[in-house]
């Protein structure tokens, strides 16, 4: 049976109850039933697009959106199927969230991930040949186990994750355990990271850590490539204690939780506008709710664009009356309207 090696630091206590207060205050807020949707769809693109530029695709945010919509993105159609696809696992991961994670399911995922992107015969199968872990100097530094230790160690980890005693566990630790075993077992000829990403992302809904589903740690990852390998990495040179790896990824959820946060507030501060946002918008109303008065040059370096970007931003909101202008010239100040 599988034991996970880990200890639990003044340090982890601390940063877990920290990302169970934001939890919390992202489940007490005032969340209306229209922003679920839009939010739910912003996570979903920002786990396909983080996830697959891990890997190594060179799709942006906005391209794998319009993927998401199903509008054509002109790109290779590998990159496309491969954000394609993390789409349709993160859909099936929201459908089932609640569901015990099994090794039927987690073979079905791989053959959803993976589907058009190798023989299909690989799909969903474990791997038959050696694998190994390569850095970005082509180093080999990790080899997986055996073809023939696979299956067994698969449904080690998934006895695991079912038992009693786990499920009494705090959901980020049951997270980054699956995430950092899964990777390490590599039980597939592709698709390992992609897989046990979307895995942890499965067990945070299936403990009800992410309720909503509404936010994305694979943006965490991504956002720092070379620290989250040395992080997997690390673990496996410290013989498997995984007490520095859940850290890093609770770090990564409070981080995550963060920016979601924000993004509610912002949405709440924007509903007092009638009509829709658009990004840099709600950039500004953000940073306006934070400021009481910000001048045009301190928005220039917040939002790094053009004094003509920003007017140009501002104008349709200052015409619905929704921010205000004080002074004049280089004196002028802009803030949100009182309501």
């Amino acid at each position: 049976m599988y034991q996970p090696k880990y200890r639990i630091t003044p340090y982890l206590l601390n940063l877990i109850g920290e990302a169970s207060a934001l939890r919390s205050w992202i489940e007490e807020a005032s969340l209306k039933v229209a922003w679920l949707p839009i939010i739910q769809r912003e996570s979903r693109a920002k786990a396909a697009h983080s996830s697959t530029a891990i890997e190594g695709n060179p799709l942006t945010l906005s391209q794998v959106e319009a993927v998401d919509r199903g509008e054509p993105v002109g790109v290779p159609q590998e990159y496309e199927m491969e954000v394609a696809n993390y789409l349709k696992v993160m859909r099936w991961i929201g459908k089932y969230a609640r569901s015990p994670m099994k090794v039927p399911a987690i073979l079905k995922l791989h053959k959803i991930l993976m589907r058009n992107l190798m023989n299909d015969e690989k799909c969903g199968k474990y791997k038959d040949k050696q694998n190994y872990v390569i850095d970005e100097k082509k180093i080999r530094i990790y080899t997986p186990p055996s073809p023939k230790q696979t299956p067994g160690l698969v449904k080690d980890l998934v006895n695991w994750l079912n038992l009693p005693e786990t499920k009494k566990l705090h959901s980020i630790l049951v997270c980054s355990i699956l995430h950092h075993r899964l990777v390490s077992i590599h039980p597939f000829s592709d698709g390992n990271g992609r897989i046990a990403r979307a895995l942890g992302t499965w067990s945070l809904y299936q403990q009800g850590f992410d309720t909503h589903h509404i936010f994305s740690l694979d943006d965490f990852f991504a956002g720092n490539r070379k620290r989250y390998y040395q992080k997997i990495q690390q673990a496996r040179e410290l013989d498997n204690d995984l007490t520095y790896w859940i850290e890093y990824v609770t770090e990564g959820i409070i981080k995550t939780l963060e920016e979601v946060k924000r993004r509610i507030e912002t949405l709440q501060v924007s509903t007092r506008f009638k009509g829709s946002l658009s990004r840099r918008q709600e950039e500004l109303v953000r940073i306006l709710r934070d400021n009481p008065a910000i001048g045009v040059s301190e928005l220039q370096k917040n939002l790094k664009l053009t004094r003509a970007r920003i007017n140009q931003i501002i104008a349709p909101l200052m015409k619905k009356g929704f921010i205000v202008k004080e002074g004049k010239s280089r004196a002028t100040r802009y803030k949100l309207a009182s309501f």
